[in-house]
C-alpha cells in the first residue's frame, strides 16, 4: 500500500488551457497528550493549515487493559477532544483517531491506511541508555515509513 498523494484520487483544475492534477494531501499527528506529542500536535497543525492538508491525530492505546479500564478511556478521550478543539479552533481540517496496538507499528500502519504523505512526531526526552534499551517510537518511525516524517523536539 502506498503513502502519500499516489494514494489518493486526483482532482482535475484547468488554469492557461492547462490540466493540473491535484492530490488531496494528508498529514497524521502520533499524539498521547504528553509534553513532547504536545509540541508535535501545535506542529502538525500549522503545517495542516500552510499545506492545506486533512489532519489525523493518532492515538494508540497500547494495552487492551486500559480499553476496559472506564477512567483510562475516559483520560484518552479527553485529551483526544481537546486535540481535535484546539486543531479546529485553529483552523485545521482535522479529525481524531484512536486505535490500539504497538506505538511505531500502529502510527506506520495508520499513516499508510489513511494516505498520508506526512507523519509528525515528537520526541521523548529518553536517556541515550533509554533509547539503546527500550527503543525509541520516533525513531523506528522515521527507519520505516514511506514517507515524509518530521520529528519535533
Amino acid at each position: 500500500m502506498l503513502c502519500g498523494p499516489l494514494s489518493g484520487q486526483a482532482r482535475n483544475k484547468k488554469v492557461n488551457n492547462h490540466i493540473l492534477y491535484e492530490m488531496p494531501m494528508t498529514s497524521l499527528v502520533a499524539y498521547d497528550g504528553m509534553e513532547h506529542t504536545e509540541k508535535a500536535l501545535e506542529y502538525a497543525i500549522q503545517h495542516s493549515k500552510v499545506y492545506k492538508e486533512h489532519l489525523y491525530i493518532l492515538s494508540m492505546i497500547t494495552s487492551k487493559d486500559e480499553l476496559d479500564t472506564e477512567v483510562e478511556m475516559e483520560k484518552v478521550n479527553a485529551y483526544m477532544d481537546k486535540a481535535l478543539k484546539k486543531a479546529t479552533a485553529e483552523g485545521a481540517d482535522a479529525q481524531v483517531i484512536l486505535e490500539s496496538g504497538t506505538p511505531a507499528k500502529g502510527i506506520l500502519d495508520a499513516a499508510e491506511r489513511f494516505g498520508a504523505d506526512t507523519v509528525i512526531v515528537g520526541r521523548s526526552d529518553k536517556t541515550l541508555f533509554d533509547r539503546a534499551v527500550l527503543g525509541s517510537v520516533s525513531d523506528q518511525v522515521v527507519r520505516s515509513a514511506k514517507c515524509v516524517v518530521i520529528v519535533v523536539q
